[in-house]
């Protein structure tokens, strides 16, 4: 849609006459994120895409409306809404979409576009022209380890009788312009191709040992249902090199040598295939397809691969597929609540859709993305979860490991029990390498308020286990979003980089194998004729003690403490714990 000239004429008429705007301050930051230094003031000759995000209606009945198609015990579980039906639901008012132009028109705006999802106008303005109408001044920051610019102000403001119909505008303060992937490390290996019995899999994991640990089928010989669909997310300029695929798959997964995922292209994100062998470019995208891809083949996986547009509010609806898996996100702290809810906003609308949203939770324990060591990323004593993994909406992914002191894995998986503990950087092999440099990352937002489906089993670690830390160092209150949800295997993932064999180690790694464990029970549903599970969460903790495995061991250190600790139930080290997937299926596949 798009507003020209003539639209607005009316607009610039009135304009005019109108007395000078009262402005107040409508998002302020007080400092810059982590890593990030003010440089010069930007020139006010260059435009940048503005967004202006409109309030939306009916936002207040999200929650309740997600419920009804989401929760099993709903008699409208599995009714899943059009995007013309969540559209016209959530459209800003008219008022607020007039009042906002003939704002504009005043300032010389005189072509607007509109969103497809109905509530964000878009226009280009130069940097001066973008001052003078937000009443700020921007500047260029630089990135301390990338040395990447970024444009943004301290602060904006706008008409007072605007804030009412005003959600957010970029790009203004909100440092989107590329988030981060759950933090990797990288290992050599002496393993060779052909270590795939289970025993090794307390050592390292392939697509073999997943299935070993969770119980999951190779489906490489079925025929895929039409109707499912998987998507995984990925940030320029981190892609995926084809050569390394198909290496791994040749030695893993054969089947599957030559599938690459179909890329969906979103604000000019490309696949970038030099310098094969740099793993900061290409280790996140390769992880995830060495393993998305061999848990569904025949299944075909869509990249979504996002340009330098980062987290746009008004662009989440660029998901079509029925599961989608991100391995990226951001300290809670670095984004504003504003921004974080606007966003959070657009997940639950995809999960009206049927679609089901995946996010790592970060691999520096209760720090965040740290900036060095253990230390809190924000130069304070606070704990840091991770965004959008804090958004009540989505799905919060955790990583565990095998306990390195299991002697005969075939034994404890035959007789039911769990060989797995919390991801754990203190723990060494017999030989003395530390197993893993992750810490699952987990806690509780700062922002979103604690979601119905998760009340329960918060409540009973919180009268059972409530840790020592003051409110100072986290939100203790018992009545924030508690992340994780879930864990699985996050460590020592064989994967090629380069043409040569590693290891990766993650909450990223843990990620995508649930959602491909998620698009297997979808592919079962829907060839019994049943609608996709969408929103993940309240069948999740209404039906885990059928399909789960506790995780009672281990921690999650960050901000020079020892973080949380795993115990008996749920945890902010792995969520509720890991899951069998035959089990899963048998009771997620039938509702």
């Amino acid at each position: 849609m798009h507003f020209s000239i003539a639209t607005i004429a009316a607009f610039i008429a009135v304009a005019s006459a109108l007395p000078a705007y009262n402005h107040v301050v409508h998002e302020k930051r007080d400092a810059a994120p982590a890593k990030w230094v003010k440089r010069s003031k930007m020139d006010g000759d260059v435009h940048l895409p503005v967004r202006v995000g409109l309030k939306q209606r009916n936002l207040h009945r999200g929650d309740e409306w997600l419920n009804e198609v989401s929760n099993p015990s709903s008699k409208k579980y599995g009714q899943h809404w059009s995007i013309e039906e969540i559209n016209d639901a959530f459209a800003p008012s008219q008022e607020s979409t007039d009042k906002v132009l003939e704002w504009l028109s005043a300032h010389g705006v005189v072509s607007v576009g509109k969103a497809p999802a109905l509530h964000t106008l878009e226009f280009d303005m130069s940097v001066a022209d973008i001052e003078r109408l937000l009443k700020t001044e921007f500047f260029v920051y630089e990135h301390t380890e990338t040395g990447k610019p970024h444009v943004a102000c301290e602060e904006y403001s706008v008409p007072a009788h605007l804030r009412e119909h005003i959600d957010i505008i970029t790009p203004t303060l909100h440092f989107d312009s590329k988030p981060k992937s759950a933090a990797k490390k990288r290992y050599g290996v002496s393993k060779t191709y052909k270590d795939t019995d289970v025993q090794s899999c307390v050592d390292t994991i392939s697509p073999d040992c997943l299935r070993a640990l969770y119980n999951i089928p190779d489906v490489s010989s079925t025929k895929p249902c039409g109707e499912n669909s998987f998507g995984v997310v990925e940030y320029s300029d981190n892609s995926y090199i084809p050569s390394d695929l198909d290496a791994f798959f040749t030695n893993y997964s054969k089947p599957a040598v030559g599938s690459y995922p179909e890329l969906v292209s979103i604000d000019g994100g490309v696949i970038d295939d030099s310098n094969v062998t740099d793993f900061e470019l290409h280790g996140e995208s390769n992880l995830d397809f060495e393993y998305a891809i061999p848990l569904v083949y025949p299944q075909k996986v869509t990249l979504y691969q996002v340009g330098d547009g980062g987290f746009d509010p008004s662009n989440a609806s660029f998901i079509k597929t029925k599961v989608v898996s991100t391995s990226w996100g951001q300290n809670e702290w670095e984004l504003t609540p504003a921004y974080e809810r606007s966003l959070c906003h657009e997940y639950m609308k995809l999960g009206l859709a049927g679609v089901s949203i995946l996010f790592s939770t970060g691999d520096y324990g209760v720090a965040g993305s740290a900036i060095s060591g253990d230390s809190c990323s924000n130069g304070t004593d606070r704990f840091q979860p991770d965004f959008p993994a804090t958004c009540p909406y989505v799905t919060a992914v955790g990583a565990t490991m095998v306990d390195p002191s299991i002697k005969d894995l075939a034994s404890v998986l035959k007789n039911g029990g769990q060989p797995e503990i919390a991801i754990n950087h203190t723990l060494s092999t017999p030989d003395g390498e530390i197993v893993s440099n992750v810490k699952s990352g987990g806690g509780f937002s700062d922002v979103f308020a604690i979601p119905d489906y998760q009340k329960d089993v918060v409540a009973k670690y919180f009268k059972n286990h409530k840790p020592t830390y003051s409110a100072a160092q986290y939100n203790n209150s018992g009545h924030a979003r508690a992340i994780p949800d879930l864990s699985l295997n996050g460590a020592k993932y064989l994967t090629v980089i380069g043409g040569e064999l590693t290891t990766s180690d993650g909450t990223s790694a843990a990620t995508p194998v649930l959602a491909a464990m998620i698009t297997l029970v979808n592919e079962a549903r829907l060839s019994k004729g049943k609608k996709s599970l969408g929103f993940l969460n309240p069948a999740i903790y209404k039906n885990f003690d059928r399909f789960g495995k506790d995780v009672t061991v281990g921690a999650n250190p960050g901000c020079d403490t020892e973080g949380f600790e795993a115990v008996e139930g749920w945890d902010p080290v792995t969520g509720l714990g890991t899951v069998d997937f035959e089990k899963m299926l048998q009771v997620l596949g039938e509702l």
